[in-house]
């Protein structure tokens, strides 16, 4: 029964997941995803509550993944001295490797950022605000502390960590129009690899490296 009962309750969440970033929360209904599940309404509720549980559910499950993934990666780079060139772009070759595949793998993930990015009402970033930013305010904090003022110089760190994001989730928000002005499929690896290799360009630039984010040596 308790099987049977995950069961449901993640194809729940799997429903309302591709609702949420294909129609946004507007325009999402809980009979719609009930519909997509394959269940009642009643047994949607039972499963799944209101709508605005089921977004938060949706955002636990792709957020704080992620963030806790990117978070381990960040605390092992600080170990190491953030002032050496080299090491600093492996480990951030490395990060890059990780989360593009993510994204890659997981095509729901970019569609909700962007829908999450366009929602006013507080309720609806609550996840976002209580599970991502303190992250990225340790992050940029601890950067700041161990990084000195002349080595940042001309570098907004947080909103770099913003421009950062739109950059990776954009490029993996529509495949099919991005691969069609590439010219490449976007199933192929030459694909992935040319997005790869643009985002740790675009990365350097923008955190003031002179050198190229090298990458960790594992294949796309």
């Amino acid at each position: 029964m308790k099987k049977q009962k995950k069961e449901t309750s993640e194809r729940v969440l799997d429903a309302a997941e591709a609702l949420f970033a294909q129609r946004g929360y507007e325009g999402t209904t809980t009979r719609r995803i009930a519909s997509a599940a394959g269940i009642s309404i009643q047994t949607l509720h039972y499963h799944g509550g209101s709508k605005l549980n089921l977004y938060s559910q949706v955002l636990q499950r792709s957020i704080v993944p992620i963030t806790k993934m990117i978070n381990r990666h960040i605390e092992n780079m600080m170990t190491g001295d953030l002032n050496d060139d080299e090491a600093t772009q492996k480990s951030l070759g490395i990060i890059m490797d990780d989360l593009l595949e993510v994204l890659h793998q997981n095509p729901n993930v970019p569609l909700l950022f962007f829908r999450q990015w366009l929602e006013r009402d507080p309720k609806l970033r609550q996840v976002e605000w209580e599970q991502l930013v303190p992250f990225l305010r340790k992050w940029i904090q601890e950067v700041e502390r161990r990084v000195g003022k002349e080595r940042r110089r001309g570098i907004d760190l947080p909103l770099a960590f913003i421009s950062l994001s739109f950059i990776y989730w954009g490029l993996f928000s529509n495949p099919v129009f991005i691969g069609k002005f590439l010219d490449l499929n976007p199933e192929s690896p030459d694909y992935f690899e040319r997005l790869k290799s643009h985002t740790k360009e675009v990365t350097s630039r923008i955190l003031g490296r002179k050198s190229e984010i090298r990458s960790s040596g594992r294949k796309g």
